[in-house]
């Protein structure tokens, strides 16, 4: 059978462009429809307009050879022309001087070279009005007749696109015999030539025989649309998809990369749930590589389970929706034991329905599961009944491995934005984990092991943007792995949280514990209480580093509490069961400000254990910085034996003519009378050995008084117990050090100072 394609082909073309420029639904099915319809016909006329449709360029195929044995190079050369057409004549589409070309080749051929590859396209123009690529290649084996069927698109086309055929070369390679045919008849002139054209069928019509022998059809069918080439060895079933099969025959899908969901049935429709259709496609080992194009509504599934070496990709601006069905512990889409998984889905949004989960918490939207080597990458995880994202355990692969979590965002979850319990090496980049509410500990992202079969090793967070959860925006809480030996890797760099509870929260070791905890440049700011809290972190624990950070405008919540208001806050409560000292916590070069009318940030820095009396331990404060005209003028700092230097001035405390405590609530460490107009005391208070060094300065011609308890000496100048010292000798310094509970050491003495008498 014969098919004329003088204008059917041409008006193929440009339903691929003007799909490319309307994007109009409407509009591309009707046209589509019209091509089923219209196939036999000589001449067509676009639905909107009077002249006839054509393609401004000519494509041709062609070689010099006239003679190919097997085993024998030779070269086929392709050229596209622009043609000037008046546009009295015809119409032609915007853009459809541009083309990307897609070459089939005959069974038995291989390419060796030249400089054509599928995707090969140009723009043409009056001033450039031909291009031309070479293939050259040689037949491996006699299959036949060898058709070569060169095919276009537009100018963005992939895969998923729709080609036309523009021109055949075919050979008789065991004969010499070679014909070559071109579409000059549509574009030229007409001509008795014709060419053995690709029908455009449905799948019904293609059942019914409509093809006869034809070796290739193009299926025209909404959805399912794409070429089929003829398979005598063929066995398959037909699927609709990817076999189709005619009296007699069997057509397979042609296609490179990923198959589309919608070749099987698949659509977007926004109410019925596609879960059944897609689970069986994926349990097809044969169908790894899968792409979901953006429907007219959501994708609607419950579960979906995701198996190793698989590539799904979505059209951005796709929405996957949850039924808000899930069991306890079902999850949307799920990944356990598995492995080599790429999931690529920038712009588009994966949700569930939250408001149906009044309780539970493990209905994840993305759970990796005793997975290795996974990436996800671009999609938002929103209004689960559970996590955004889960990484943990499974059966036999008890620690997840090397993921990476790119540009991805996780908001209004029931538990967390993103949950990491079990892993060695995960890459969290440039994400963001907002507004959780729920169930505990309603965190941006929490970093916890559940129990000593699993690792927190090789945790690497870049750029993280946490913001409005109700818990802190980021939760560490290693707790479990203490005293097994195993050591913990974690590196969060450029954190920034906005209005969450905490800015980051530090919790729960009670033995020890090795490896490192590592927070570099966060911003954190509008906490409704603290920006940085480390709770019952057991000095035997591994530092927590925490390397410039801002706090800024903290305590939202406006509480009047010392320790609720402070900056940040190392603590231990009173029920907490731990270690039998806290500490190990090293703040350096903090930024601390307030922007508010009403300062709220009343604390720089509060530590206190409220279980016990034990001493906090390690722990340093380094060279505060100021940021603007406000730093908070007081800290809380109680039975702490805490190293603190302060090379930018920031916490100096001027005494006035009001006098002072050097002590837990009032504490500086450096005290100077730059403003006193007379003598003013400095009273040291009872505090615990290992307290803070305490710098006293004189600046103006006054005298200061160092007063300490009355239970307390400062040696070696006034070894008898509440005796004071004093100096009023402008440049007189003293740096003193509690070294016993009732003893002030003097580390550093410059200038005159006497002793009560």
């Amino acid at each position: 059978m014969v098919y004329d394609f003088v204008y059917v082909e041409s008006l193929d073309i440009f339903v691929a462009i003007f799909q490319e420029h309307s994007k109009h639904t409407l509009v591309r099915n009707s046209i589509i429809g019209k091509i089923a319809s219209t196939l036999l016909l000589l001449a067509i006329a676009f639905s909107t307009h009077a002249k006839h449709v054509i393609d401004p360029i000519k494509f041709t195929i062609s070689t010099k050879a006239t003679h190919v044995g097997l085993n024998e190079e030779f070269q086929i050369d392709i050229q596209a022309s622009y043609m000037y057409i008046p546009a009295s004549t015809v119409f032609v589409f915007e853009g459809s001087n541009a083309f990307r070309l897609k070459l089939i080749l005959p069974d038995g051929f291989e390419q060796t070279g030249g400089s054509f590859s599928d995707f090969s396209g140009a723009e043409l123009s009056s001033t450039k009005p031909y291009v031309s690529y070479t293939v050259k290649g040689k037949f491996t084996r006699n299959s036949g007749d060898g058709i070569f069927q060169l095919l276009r698109s537009h100018r963005k086309a992939d895969n998923q696109s729709t080609y036309i055929a523009v021109s055949q070369l075919k050979f008789h390679p065991d004969e010499g015999q070679e014909l070559a045919m071109e579409d000059s008849s549509a574009r030229v002139a007409a001509t008795n030539a014709t060419l053995s054209y690709i029908p455009y069928l449905t799948i019904a019509q293609l059942r019914a025989g409509v093809a006869d022998t034809a070796s290739a059809v193009f299926i025209t069918d909404e959805g399912r649309y794409g070429l089929f080439r003829y398979n005598s060895s063929s066995a398959g079933a037909d699927d609709g998809a990817m076999t189709l099969v005619a009296p007699g025959r069997r057509y397979e899908r042609v296609y490179e990369g990923a198959v589309n969901v919608r070749w099987f049935g698949i659509v977007a429709d926004g109410t019925n749930d596609q879960s059944a259709a897609i689970q069986k496609m994926l349990d097809n080992a044969k169908y790894r590589n899968v792409f979901f194009p953006k429907g007219t509504a959501s994708y609607r599934i419950k579960t979906i389970r995701i198996w190793s070496n698989s590539t799904l990709t979505f059209e951005e601006g796709t929405v996957v929706e949850g039924m808000g069905t899930l069991s306890a512990a079902q999850k949307m889409m799920y990944m356990y034991d598995v492995s080599n998984i790429n999931i690529k889905a920038n712009g588009v949004v994966f949700k569930d329905k939250k408001a149906s989960y009044t309780s539970g918490q493990q209905r994840h939207i993305f759970s990796m599961e005793g997975v290795a080597n996974v990436i996800l990458e671009g999609m938002a995880a929103n209004d689960s009944g559970g996590d955004g994202f889960y990484v943990g355990s499974a059966s036999v692969r008890k620690i997840s491995e090397n993921i990476k979590l790119i540009n991805v965002s996780a908001n209004n979850n029931r538990r967390q934005g993103l949950s990491i319990t079990s892993i060695r090496n995960i890459d969290v980049i440039n994400s963001t984990f907002t507004n959780t509410i729920g169930e505990g500990p309603q965190s941006g992202i929490d970093i916890e092991a559940s129990n000593t079969l699993q690792r927190l090793e090789g945790i690497r967070i870049q750029n993280p943007v946490t913001g409005g959860n109700k818990g802190p925006g980021i939760v560490i809480s290693p707790g479990v792995l203490a005293g097994t030996g195993y050591l913990i890797d974690i590196n969060i760099t450029n954190h920034i949280d906005d209005g969450s509870q905490f800015g980051l929260l530090a919790i729960s070791v009670k033995n020890t514990l090795g490896g490192s905890v590592t927070i570099q440049n966060p911003i954190w700011k509008n906490a409704k209480l603290n920006g940085f809290v480390a709770r019952n972190w057991g000095y035997r624990a591994c530092a927590v580093m925490v390397i410039n950070p801002s706090v800024i405008n903290c305590n939202t919540a406006a509480s009047t509490s010392p320790t609720a208001s402070a900056a940040f806050y190392v603590h231990r409560e009173a029920a907490d069961n731990g270690d039998t000292h806290i500490g190990n916590i090293h703040i350096i070069s903090p930024r601390i400000s307030d922007t508010r009318a009403t300062k709220l940030s009343t604390r720089a820095f509060s530590f206190k254990d409220w279980n016990s009396s034990n001493k906090i331990l390690n722990c340093s404060i380094l060279n505060p910085v100021k940021s603007g005209d406000y730093f908070p003028q007081n800290n809380m700092i109680v039975n702490a034996e805490l190293t603190l230097s302060d090379s930018n001035k920031t916490m100096v405390h001027e005494i006035g003519n009001a006098g002072t405590m050097a002590d837990h609530t009032y504490y500086r460490p450096l005290y100077i009378n730059q403003t006193s107009t007379s003598g003013r005391n400095v009273v040291l208070g009872k505090v615990n050995a290992g307290w803070p060094e305490v710098t006293i300065e004189v600046r103006s011609p006054y005298n200061i008084y160092i007063v300490p308890n009355a239970t307390d000496n400062i040696m070696p100048l006034a070894p008898t117990n509440g005796k004071w010292i004093t100096s009023k000798v402008v440049g007189s310094r003293m740096r003193l050090r509690k070294t016993l509970d009732n003893t002030w050491t003097i580390v550093e003495m410059t200038g005159t100072w006497t002793v009560q008498p």
